[in-house]
């Protein structure tokens, strides 16, 4: 039996007391497109979902509406959205039909299927299919044109492996350290990364996700004043030299719990005068800068900035990362918030400002390494033994 996915929502009546409430009329709409046209549907395998008409009152009659995909209305989602989605190829879905009815007496439509297989879609690769409403017969009901139109957006699911820190491994990146460094001085910057902690230790334990300590370090918790279930960026330092002293920073704490066994998408951006941070997409914290240079081929190791980028650990040792990594990328560039969520599970290695790429998929070069994606070389060399956890899928 086929398992589709109805998108509904509790429709609203506009009684006289309701001054504030919108005055529909007597209209349909595509259900589920009053707050947003926006709709999303996960591709894993072959996958269903079903779109329907509303009523903003119960049908008198038999209405008959047609909905049908409407090619033509993909560049005005890109423009409104700040996306550069593409439709879905040629033999990726099916439409079950273009006429659906809403029933006397009833106020949802029978549904308009889609189907549609992931093997033909690309991973990475931003999908979207607008649906419209393009007539409407009986029941003397207009169109909201404010949803009027659907735009279903086609995630690809992606299952892939992951590599899981236990307390005694991380990663580190020889290629970045010194002078010659592509992460010397950054202008701009975007750092991001797709983790799973699965524990957080005591109330006061730090957990190093990725950076290079006192210059820009995820990490949660800080053992004294940041509870070990809280992200902070540390330290932030944005200057006007190479050198991580003496530069001011920007530290901050995202003021929200962490769950453990829970996948995130936690990424920074710097843009030569703004820091901005987001978790899952969604912006968190924006701060303006002084402006100058991000030093990230620096870290302090105890003793001196001697110490270098690193995933899943601090400075020297002294602490390590307990969770699951994937799809950890530094850029040069800072990047958008279209472009962060689209790019949550893949991003094409041949990215513009793509500076490495490591998926951390299992897949290991002859010497033990993670493969540098973007084909830079800047390989992630393991210490300690990595433990690849299977079958993790993203969007998780």
């Amino acid at each position: 039996m086929k398992k589709y996915i109805f998108l509904s929502l509790a429709l609203i009546l506009c009684f006289t007391s309701c001054k504030n409430d919108p005055d529909f009329g007597d209209a349909v709409f595509v259900t589920g497109t009053l707050s947003s046209s926006n709709i999303r549907f996960l591709v894993d395998g072959q996958s269903d979902m079903a779109i329907t008409v509303s009523s903003s009152e119960k049908a008198i009659e038999n209405v008959s509406v047609e909905i049908a995909p409407d090619p033509s209305k993909l560049d005005a989602y890109n423009t409104a959205n700040n996306k550069s989605s593409q439709l879905p190829p040629d033999g990726s879905y099916t439409v079950n039909t273009k006429d659906v009815t809403i029933e006397a007496g009833k106020v949802v439509s029978t549904p308009l299927e889609i189907t549609a297989n992931s093997s033909k879609l690309q991973d990475g690769v931003s999908y979207c299919l607008p649906v419209t409403i393009t007539n409407v017969a009986g029941g003397g009901l207009k169109v909201l044109e404010s949803s009027r139109t659907a735009y279903v957006v086609f995630t690809k699911v992606i299952s892939t492996k992951v590599a899981m820190l236990s307390g005694n491994e991380s990663f580190e990146i020889p290629t970045f350290k010194g002078e010659s460094s592509p992460v010397w001085a950054l202008n701009q910057m975007t750092l991001e990364i797709k983790t799973m902690p699965t524990s957080f230790g005591s109330e006061m334990h730090i957990n190093p996700l990725m950076g290079s300590h006192e210059s820009l370090l995820f990490r949660f918790g800080d053992g004294s004043s940041v509870p070990s279930n809280k992200l902070q960026l540390a330290k932030y330092s944005i200057g006007t030299n190479y050198h991580p002293d003496n530069k001011p920073h920007y530290e901050t704490v995202i003021d929200r719990p962490f769950e453990p066994n829970t996948w995130y998408h936690i990424a920074t951006t710097y843009d030569g005068s703004t820091i901005k941070v987001y978790v899952n997409g969604e912006l968190v914290h924006q701060a303006d800068t002084q402006g100058g240079q991000i030093n990230l081929a620096m870290a302090y190791g105890g003793h001196a900035w001697d110490d270098t980028f690193a995933i899943g650990r601090g400075y020297g040792e002294n602490w390590h990362y307990n969770g699951c990594v994937s799809e950890c990328r530094i850029w040069n560039i800072a990047r958008t918030q279209a472009e962060l969520q689209d790019g949550t599970c893949y991003v094409d290695p041949a990215s513009k400002g793509l500076i490495a790429y490591w998926r951390f998929n299992g897949e290991l070069q002859d010497d033990g390494t993670v493969l540098d994606e973007t084909g830079h070389g800047h390989n992630a060399h393991p210490k300690g033994h990595v433990t690849w956890v299977a079958n993790q899928k993203c969007p998780f």
